[in-house]
C-alpha cells in the first residue's frame, strides 16, 4: 500500500462498505498497515481510499497532536457515521497526505457524535469533540469522497495556494543557492 496523488479518482468517490463477510484485506492487517503509513507520513489520520483501497476504513493516532478534547489514539474505525453534529463550528487549519503542503481553513463542527465498528465487527458509538471530532469529520469525507478542498471558502483555498506556491519557490531558491555553494 502506498498513498495516491491528490489527482486520483479514488478520492472523489464514495466508497464501499467494509464487508467482514468477505473482507479486501484482513481487518487487523489493514488497521496496522494503514496506521504505519499514517505514521510514516507525519498524518493525524488516514482513509483507506488515500492509499487505494475503496473501502469504509480509516485510522487516526496523534503521536504529539496530542490536545485537548482529542482523547482517542491510534484507533480504527469501519464503517463510520456520523449520526449528528453540533452546532457550534470553527475555523481550523487542515492539511491532508494526498495534497502535501497544502493547508486550508475549514470550517467544520466542533462536535459529533458518530457509529463505527471495530476489527471485530462490534458497534460503538461515541461523541467526539475538539482535534478528534476534526480529524474524524475529515477522513469520514475521504470515505464519501469529498476533500477537504470542497470543504474550504474559496478566499481560503485560493489563500492557501498561494502559500504553497510561494514555499516551493522559496525551496526551489534554497535548493538552488545550495548546489552552487
Amino acid at each position: 500500500m502506498r498513498l495516491v496523488d491528490q489527482f486520483d479518482p479514488i478520492l472523489m468517490k464514495k466508497c464501499e462498505l467494509f464487508n467482514f463477510d468477505e473482507p479486501v484485506v484482513d481487518p487487523y492487517e489493514l488497521s496496522d498497515e494503514l496506521q504505519k503509513i499514517r505514521a510514516e507520513g507525519g498524518g493525524i489520520g488516514l482513509a483507506a481510499p488515500q492509499v487505494g483501497i475503496n473501502t469504509q476504513v480509516l485510522v487516526i493516532g496523534m503521536g504529539d497532536f496530542k490536545t485537548e478534547g482529542a482523547s482517542d489514539y491510534n484507533q480504527v474505525f469501519f464503517n463510520p457515521t456520523i449520526l449528528s453534529m453540533g452546532d457550534e463550528k470553527t475555523y481550523m487549519e487542515e492539511g491532508c497526505l494526498s495534497f502535501p503542503g497544502l493547508f486550508v481553513k475549514v470550517k467544520r463542527p466542533t462536535d459529533i457524535v458518530m457509529e463505527w465498528w471495530t476489527e471485530e465487527d462490534t458497534r460503538c458509538e461515541e461523541e467526539f469533540k475538539g482535534m478528534t471530532s476534526r480529524i474524524l469529520q475529515h477522513e469520514v469525507d475521504h470515505l464519501n469522497g469529498v476533500t477537504f478542498l470542497k470543504r474550504a471558502e474559496r478566499y481560503h483555498l485560493q489563500q492557501a495556494q498561494k502559500q504553497l506556491k510561494m514555499l516551493k519557490r522559496l525551496r526551489k531558491r534554497q535548493n538552488n543557492t545550495t548546489i552552487s555553494a
